[in-house]
């Protein structure tokens, strides 16, 4: 395996991103970390005013498809930047959340997660998984893989009954948890 992955912030493409919980462990589970994930997104499309095309929150990992531009210009931001941002966010918050939650009760809802808690591990895997997107069937081919995720791993029966992606967005133009940013043109134009 490369020791370095290497991402390339090309104008007008779309970034794919995967990133993973720390050792895989189930830190999504609990709906108000979930929502912490939601937040960051917001965070992005505020702070640096990036087209977020879609995403799922699962219960130890997140894909997001990301337009990196700021509105109206062409040249992207460094995914790596957003990355650092977004994953920073949902760090700081997400532990403080995990500690609040184990503060009630007498652990986390596992025993991996309550022992990560103790030992002050850190909140993300070191590595991701960046894919460029350069055409408009890739795009939908990804924004599809994202809402059928819950459906493979056999979380909801329906791709609707998981509010923790944009599946309802696009679907009913339900904006409850996140509104998207992306028109379903393409090329994308922000």
């Amino acid at each position: 395996m490369p020791t370095r992955l290497h991402r390339y912030d090309v104008p007008g493409h779309t970034h794919f991103l995967t990133f993973s919980c720390y050792r895989r462990l189930g830190f999504f589970w609990h709906d108000s970390i979930k929502q912490i994930a939601v937040d960051g997104l917001k965070h992005l499309q505020v702070r640096f005013r990036i087209c977020v095309v879609g995403y799922v929150i699962m219960p130890e990992h997140v894909h997001l498809l990301l337009y990196p531009h700021p509105r109206g210009e062409l040249r992207p931001i460094p995914v790596s930047t957003l990355l650092h941002a977004y994953k920073r966010f949902i760090a700081v918050a997400g532990k403080k959340r995990l500690q609040a939650l184990a503060s009630g009760q007498t652990g986390l809802w596992s025993a991996p997660l309550s022992r990560w808690l103790a030992a002050r591990q850190p909140f993300w895997q070191t590595r991701g998984y960046d894919f460029n997107v350069d055409r408009g069937e890739t795009l939908l081919e990804k924004l599809n893989y994202c809402h059928k995720n819950p459906l493979t791993r056999r979380l909801v029966g329906r791709a609707a009954d998981w509010p923790w992606s944009s599946y309802r967005y696009y679907e009913w133009g339900d904006d409850s948890v996140l509104a998207m940013d992306w028109d379903k043109a393409w090329p994308i134009r922000w």
